[in-house]
C-alpha cells in the first residue's frame, strides 16, 4: 500500500511559543464520543461528567510530547505520549487529587503558549507513569509533585476547536 504525500512544509513567520498553560483532564470513560479528523470538532461527554482544568505556574516546565515511533522490519507506526507537570503543593487536598489521577485511565487537552487546544490519549488513554512527590532540601525549593501521564496512540495529538476547549469544564 502506497502513502501518498499530499502535503510539504516551509518555514513560515517565527511566531511559535513552547509551553503549557493548563491541563484539563477526564475519565477515559466518561468521554463517550469524540468526532475527529486532524481537528477535534465535537466531544461527548457522559452526563454531569467534565474536564477538570489544572493550571501550571507562568514558568513551569509542563511540556507535553507526543513522539513518533516506527519499525521498519514490522511496518507499524505509533506514538508514545508524555505529559510532564508540576504542581507546587503538597496539602491533604492536592494529596487526593493526585491520588484520584493515579488510579484513572484520562484523556487530557493542553491550552498551551501558543492559544492552541491539543488532546491526547483520544484512543488509548492515557496513565500516570513515574512522578516525584517532595518537600524539597533548601527554603527556595519546591514541595510538590512533578506528575507525568504516558501512553501509547495510533495518531498524533488532535487540534482542539477553541470552542470546545473553552467548553471542556462544562458539565455533559
Amino acid at each position: 500500500m502506497a502513502c501518498a504525500i499530499t502535503a510539504g512544509y516551509a518555514i513560515g513567520c517565527r511566531d511559535a511559543v513552547g509551553g503549557v498553560d493548563a491541563y484539563y483532564f477526564a475519565e477515559f470513560a466518561d468521554i463517550t464520543a469524540v468526532d475527529a479528523s486532524g481537528t477535534i470538532t465535537g466531544i461527548t461527554k457522559a452526563s454531569t461528567k467534565r474536564f477538570w482544568k489544572f493550571e501550571v505556574p507562568t514558568k513551569s516546565t509542563a511540556n507535553a510530547t507526543s513522539n513518533p515511533v516506527g519499525s521498519t522490519e514490522n511496518g507499524t507506526l505509533f506514538f508514545e505520549v508524555s505529559l510532564d507537570f508540576p504542581i507546587n503543593k503538597r496539602d491533604a487536598t492536592t494529596r487526593n487529587i493526585v491520588t484520584t489521577l493515579a488510579k484513572n485511565k484520562v484523556i487530557a487537552v493542553t491550552k498551551d503558549k501558543d492559544g492552541v487546544y491539543r488532546m491526547y490519549g483520544k484512543n488509548n488513554g492515557l496513565y500516570l507513569g513515574a512522578s516525584t512527590g517532595q518537600t524539597g532540601a533548601a527554603a527556595g525549593d519546591a514541595n510538590g509533585y512533578v506528575l507525568k501521564f504516558e501512553g501509547q496512540e495510533k495518531d498524533d495529538f488532535f487540534v482542539v476547536t477553541d470552542a470546545l476547549g473553552l467548553a471542556l469544564e462544562t458539565p455533559g
